[in-house]
């Protein structure tokens, strides 16, 4: 049990907080290696000689390095952007900017995924003209790969998709679909509720692009992940460009990088990179021979029994209320559901507000998938490294109580 290093936590004991799918809380390790960089050792980088500006450009490369770990890729392929969000944006006009995404084209999406790695494709068909289409899934919430192959047809240059879905928490089967794309399809994996839940493998995958946001893994907000494959490092050309991209600029035209800096067009984030860098610093630490992986696998074998354990709960309340999960297939923990007989969302979120319960109610940025489901929305729970049985049965004696009031 980790609560005790989660300052917020330790500060607020009556708390139980169970909405780390929207953003995790922060170890004292993050929080304070952050303030002690900003005391000591903050100036801007990829410009000073001055030892500042040298200890602060280490500790950014340093957290690309960590990345490059976690995900295991090596660490000139990391891209640093705001959210996974704006990685997924810069992704699509790149593509669109290199002429390796036409108007004659298709993109071909997860229904169960995010905004976030909806919207900018959406967007952006509107003014490049190539078309959105979706691959569904079956009635146990996993991915109908009938479906997918069905709509995979030969103008689909894109798939994108998200690895674990931030509302039934299925896991999907990246490699599957990678397996299942021929050579000319540019494969998009949107990481970003698999990663702080359990060990994600690039190389494994073997996508051409991931992202993932830190503050869900107890980073701060604002650091956002793009890994490309190198060649795609190399062939992209970023439509936004700013000091930081380019090697040489006159009055009408100017020349880019040809590394990762490219696609970084702004004063680099230097702070929320520390952030990061300390969160899987912090993940190290959770392993007896400080491994990242070994971290991550702590994490993961703690969601993991958790999962089975909120299940159990869940499964005593079958018929009073609606669960949307894969029953037989892995997933995280995380649990969707609605009260039979109360659609009242904001009742129910209020209801468990006023007893110090953190959750999330109504769509949770996929309303597609909500759409799909012919539902309005759910309430969703979802635990993380600090909390354990005595969160998950105090969740349950309020979810009892409101059943019963109901």
């Amino acid at each position: 049990m980790h609560r005790e290093d989660f300052p917020l936590l330790v500060n607020h004991p009556d708390i139980v907080y169970l909405d780390n799918a929207a953003t995790t809380q922060k170890p004292a390790y993050v929080i304070d290696g952050v303030a002690d960089f900003l005391r000591n050792e903050y100036s801007n980088i990829h410009r000073g000689l001055y030892p500042l500006s040298e200890q602060s450009e280490c500790h950014f490369y340093d957290s690309k390095k960590l990345v490059w770990e976690l995900v295991n890729v090596w660490y000139k392929q990391v891209v640093y952007t705001s959210n996974a969000t704006d990685s997924v944006n810069i992704l699509v006009q790149s593509l669109v900017n290199s002429n390796k995404l036409n108007p004659w084209d298709t993109v071909l999406l997860g229904i169960w995924d995010h905004h976030a790695n909806l919207l900018p494709w959406l967007s952006y068909a509107k003014h490049f003209g190539y078309k959105v289409k979706y691959f569904y899934l079956k009635e146990d919430y996993t991915v109908d790969y009938e479906d997918f192959q069905k709509q995979y047809t030969d103008d689909v240059k894109v798939v994108a998709c998200w690895e674990v879905s931030n509302v039934t928490w299925a896991i999907c089967d990246v490699k599957k679909i990678k397996s299942l794309l021929r050579d000319d399809t540019f494969f998009v994996v949107d990481a970003s509720q698999a990663i702080p839940n359990m060990p994600v493998d690039f190389q494994d995958i073997w996508c051409d692009a991931l992202v993932f946001t830190g503050h869900k893994m107890m980073a701060y907000t604002w650091i956002g992940v793009l890994v490309l494959k190198e060649e795609w490092v190399k062939e992209l050309t970023p439509m936004n460009v700013g000091w930081g991209t380019v090697k040489d600029v006159s009055r009408d035209s100017y020349l880019l990088k040809w590394n990762v800096w490219k696609f970084e067009a702004w004063t680099p984030d230097i702070i929320w990179a520390v952030s990061l860098e300390k969160a899987l610093e912090y993940i190290k630490t959770l392993w007896e021979d400080w491994s990242l992986l070994g971290g991550m696998e702590v994490i993961w074998e703690h969601e993991k029994k958790l999962m089975e354990y909120i299940r159990s709960k869940f499964a005593k309340l079958e018929g009073q209320v609606t669960v949307y999960w894969p029953q037989e297939a892995e997933k995280v923990a995380l649990f969707s559901f609605v009260v039979n007989w109360n659609t009242n969302f904001n009742q129910v979120w209020e209801f468990f507000a006023d007893k110090n319960v953190c959750i999330r109610c109504w769509g949770h940025c996929a309303y597609p998938l909500h759409k799909y489901l012919n539902i309005w929305g759910t309430c969703r729970m979802s635990a993380y490294l600090y909390n354990d049985e005595k969160d998950v049965d105090y969740f349950f004696e309020v979810l009892d109580e409101l059943l019963k009031s109901s």
